[in-house]
């Protein structure tokens, strides 16, 4: 009988410990969230938000956060949900899931915009104050790609997945960022597949202005494509790219591409409008490498002109 007592003890006083470990693990991670939230403010973005609530006990530690709302000042970025719902454990702190409902996201300008159901992300933070994050959908038949470059009208997807690492111990040498703070990688399948993976150099933006811009470009700011690969109707384009902005924040830059099929790729891109795309008929079907050059306003394909260019931001 002393045993038994002895063992209930033990077991009531493991019970009392898990609860005070759970409860303040958890009011822990909702004051962190609503600080960061708050730091977002301080880094001039406008957060709007309902209430953070929250559940789980006693095997998750759950936030909700209602009508959350996320933009730059000027029109970057603006990402808005229902709702978002972090999960992580007692045992996993630094390791977060989340749950976006009806999610409307646009990036550049409305350049690129779309709308999910249902998104969810892993989110993973390293003690080194590098995150992990990968976001896709739960099912894609509710997700559709509103906007973006070269697309004609909204669109759904087979497959995407975005990957990002970001580096906080990226640092100016001599007023220039020469190390990346960002690394990604994205995998889309409409039909058409596109696989971009690379990294971004300068200091972060937080938001989508002349000035912000500006101060990214001047400070060694630079889009580097490590690997782009592209398979479209028939052809498949290969290779890497950098690129930044000029003067007039137009894309500044170049890329080496090994492009197969070059009479379906003019093709689809005479479709899309690059009349001047028409030259890539005298490619063959086998691979054939290639230069192509963003520089003052106009894109060209080897000696070739095909596009005018737009700054990526008005007056």
């Amino acid at each position: 009988m002393t045993k038994l007592r002895a063992l209930i003890g033990l077991i009531f006083i493991a019970i009392l410990v898990y609860c005070g470990l759970w409860y303040t693990a958890a009011f822990k991670a909702e004051k962190t969230t609503a600080r960061e939230l708050a730091d977002l403010r301080d880094k001039g973005l406008k957060v709007e938000h309902g209430k953070i609530k929250l559940s789980g006990f006693p095997y998750r530690i759950v936030l909700t956060i209602d009508g959350i709302g996320v933009k730059t000042r000027g029109p970057g970025m603006e990402f808005g949900a229902d709702s978002v719902t972090l999960i992580s454990h007692l045992w996993t702190p630094g390791h977060w899931m989340m749950e976006g409902r009806n999610v409307v996201a646009s990036f550049a300008d409305d350049a690129v915009a779309f709308k999910d159901g249902y998104m969810r992300a892993s989110y993973k933070r390293h003690a080194d104050k590098q995150a992990v994050i990968v976001v896709d959908s739960y099912k894609t038949d509710d997700f559709v790609l509103e906007a973006a470059p070269a697309l004609e009208k909204p669109q759904s997807l087979k497959e995407w997945q975005l990957y990002l690492r970001y580096d906080g111990t990226a640092e100016p040498t001599d007023g220039l960022y020469e190390k990346r703070f960002l690394d990604f990688k994205l995998v889309m399948d409409s039909g058409n597949r596109l696989e971009l993976m690379g990294g971004v150099m300068g200091p972060p933006l937080f938001d989508w202005t002349r000035g912000a811009l500006g101060a990214w470009r001047d400070a060694g700011g630079l889009l580097e494509l490590d690997s782009i690969d592209i398979a479209v109707r028939g052809a498949r384009v290969k290779g890497n790219a950098s690129l930044t902005l000029d003067e007039n924040f137009m894309p500044l830059g170049s890329a080496s591409l090994a492009i197969a099929g070059g009479p379906a790729l003019a093709d689809y891109l005479t479709s899309l409008g690059f009349e001047d795309a028409s030259s890539l008929t005298e490619m063959g079907s086998q691979a054939e490498s290639l230069s192509v050059m963003a520089q003052m306003g106009q894109l060209n394909i080897g000696s070739s002109p095909v596009a005018m260019l737009e700054p990526i931001i008005d007056e």
